[in-house]
């Protein structure tokens, strides 16, 4: 069997990566007792709770994709300065890393800072305890062992978020839907909430988080915005040929090995 791991910012990210690997046949497993032996012997399944005596905090547990050929690990680690660390960090403590899994990689948002995707891709790599074994370009895949790559969202050279991405599927799958919610965005009189009712909404990717969410509200109603990527038509037969749903899509099958 070979088995990948990922470091990923948040639940949304997981949720478009296992569509992808779904439809590779490779699917959530839910049920420790059917999960490879390797991951339940390693130190990224969590033996105590709370974690860290913390009741509120979520259990730092990743998701995980199997099947016959192919066990991966997706560690969702709840924003981007977490990514260094917990990568490091697991490289260090899970057992026999090095021999035992095929590829390990890194996928995060550009955002909106100048130069956003080269900085980003540039941070990350220079903050891992093992950078020279990283390649030196986004998107691209080492031939180390194991191989390694960091992708930057949308597609490893433009700023912008996972958010861009699912817009553009959108503008495929649910056009209509779309429309509503730019519509509704573009009305919404922001200056008459309170400050910090404001603040994540005036943020660079803000607009294009709300609109993803009207979409998914419709979709999934009273559901996050996870279920409905996890469940709805985003990433399908159609928009896996968008430009960056395919570089996504073939930095994972290099990185991975998958057929």
């Amino acid at each position: 069997m070979k088995y990948g791991y990922l470091v990923v910012e948040g639940p949304h990210d997981v949720e478009c990566i296992g569509r992808l690997l779904k439809m590779k046949n490779i699917k959530r497993v839910r049920l420790l007792e059917n999960l490879s032996p390797y991951w339940r012997h390693s130190r990224l399944i969590p033996r105590q709770f709370p974690p860290k005596g913390d009741l509120l905090k979520r259990v730092p547990v990743p998701t995980f994709f199997q099947n016959e050929e192919y066990s991966i690990a997706i560690h969702n680690v709840g924003g981007y300065t977490q990514i260094p660390s917990t990568l490091n960090d697991t490289i260090k403590n899970l057992d026999d890393f090095h021999s035992q899994i095929t590829g390990m990689g890194i996928i995060a948002d550009a955002d909106y800072a100048e130069n956003g995707a080269y900085n980003r891709f540039h941070e990350l790599r220079e903050s891992l305890d093992d950078s020279t074994e990283w390649p030196e370009e986004p998107g691209e895949v080492s031939n180390g062992s194991p191989k390694r790559g960091i992708f930057i969202l949308p597609n490893n050279k433009d700023n912008g978020t996972l958010e861009t991405v699912l817009l553009n599927c959108a503008q495929h799958v649910y056009p209509d839907m779309l429309s509503g919610a730019e519509n509704f965005v573009h009305h919404v009189k922001i200056d008459a909430l309170p400050k910090k009712d404001q603040r994540d909404f005036i943020a660079p990717s803000g607009k294009d988080k709300a609109k993803v969410g009207c979409i998914a509200s419709i979709l999934r109603p009273g559901k996050a915005i996870q279920v409905s990527l996890q469940d709805n038509n985003w990433i399908n037969e159609q928009t896996i040929y968008l430009p960056e749903i395919q570089a996504l899509h073939q930095f994972l099958i290099d990185l991975l090995e998958l057929l």
